[in-house]
């Protein structure tokens, strides 16, 4: 518990106090706290605490602003004893101040340590005067790697970004950073004004003005829009030819954009005399058959095959016929081979 106590300063430590602010080299210096359990009244003409006990050296204390000084006192010792007062002494056994009161401040058993924190007020003056003399157990500055005591930065201070000791609040940074986005929007307005468009022509879609963020995309062809070859906002891409339909079985089928479709195939088998050979395509075309070639095939190299093969009327769109023929009915043939066109 933190409690402040109005300080008695006596007529003795009154004079060194002041004659310390007008220059004079006097030691101002706080060496030992002296405890009384006897109630007394707190005068400026005291040169001694009455009832004292017991007298302490490890103290701490610094100056916190307003006329404070923070103090901080310390006894470990295996003593049990009451304090209704207290005073402070000066190196040179000066008794400097007092305080005193009626019921007791604290009480200390011998297997406790004291440890009291205290914020003394002085009614007036220069209070960093004052020095302690054991700091070891106060808490210093806070630094990046020692812990100790911060003060909170303003919303001034952390806006001006320049002071490496106060630590700002989540409730300063978000103010902070409010003014930063501001800020950058505010450029941003300046630099690309939200009243301008992106328009976009041909393939390229989705143009309009910059008050939100845009994509502009290129639609991909569909494999019905390559067949028909008719669309001029779509791009084309690997994916397009792959809709097309193919085959590459025994009959090798592909179908090009714009609708041409290419056959192979071809035909085995050993014959002598001059017979009609059917060909029935595996997926017969949608609309016609332009033109189907076809191309004589032996299996080795031979004089005596004199046979050739020729096609029969006009291709069908599910297929055609092929007649082999031969001038001396030499021989024979093994086959043949075949390619059509259409649609």
């Amino acid at each position: 518990m933190t409690l402040a106590f109005p300080l008695t300063v006596t007529r003795v430590g009154h004079t060194r106090f002041l004659s310390a602010q007008l220059g004079e080299n006097i030691d101002l210096s706080v060496s030992h706290v002296g405890l009384t359990d006897a109630a007394f009244v707190p005068a400026p003409t005291l040169t001694a605490l009455p009832g004292e006990f017991r007298r302490v050296s490890t103290i701490a204390g610094s100056a916190s602003g307003d006329s404070t000084v923070h103090m901080v006192v310390r006894d470990d010792a295996a003593l049990a004893y009451r304090v209704r007062g207290f005073g402070l002494y000066l190196t040179d056994g000066t008794l400097f101040a007092t305080y005193g009161q009626a019921n007791p401040i604290f009480e200390k058993s011998a297997l406790t340590a004291m440890h009291l924190a205290i914020d003394i007020a002085f009614p007036t003056g220069n209070v960093e005067l004052l020095t302690f003399g054991d700091t070891n157990f106060l808490l210093p500055t806070a630094g990046e790697d020692l812990a100790g005591i911060a003060e909170l930065a303003t919303e001034a201070e952390a806006n001006a970004a320049t002071d490496h000791r106060r630590i700002i609040t989540p409730l300063r940074l978000g103010q902070r950073l409010a003014a930063m986005r501001e800020a950058l929007l505010a450029t941003i307005a300046t630099k690309v004004p939200l009243t301008r468009r992106i328009e976009t022509n041909g393939l390229a879609l989705g143009g309009r003005g910059l008050e939100t963020d845009l994509t502009i995309s290129v639609p991909a062809a569909t494999a019905a829009q390559l067949l028909f070859a008719t669309a001029d906002n779509v791009a084309v891409t690997p994916a397009s030819f792959g809709g097309l339909a193919h085959n590459f079985g025994d009959q090798v089928s592909w179908t090009f954009p714009g609708g041409l479709i290419l056959k192979l195939g071809g035909h085995r088998g050993r014959a002598t005399s001059e017979v009609v050979v059917p060909v029935t395509f595996d997926t017969a075309f949608p609309t016609q058959c332009f033109r189907a070639l076809v191309s004589p095939y032996i299996a080795t190299p031979s004089t005596g095959d004199d046979y050739f093969c020729q096609r029969q009327g006009d291709a069908r769109a599910d297929g055609f016929s092929v007649q082999y023929q031969s001038d001396d009915a030499n021989g024979g043939i093994d086959g043949f081979d075949w390619i059509a066109l259409g649609r």
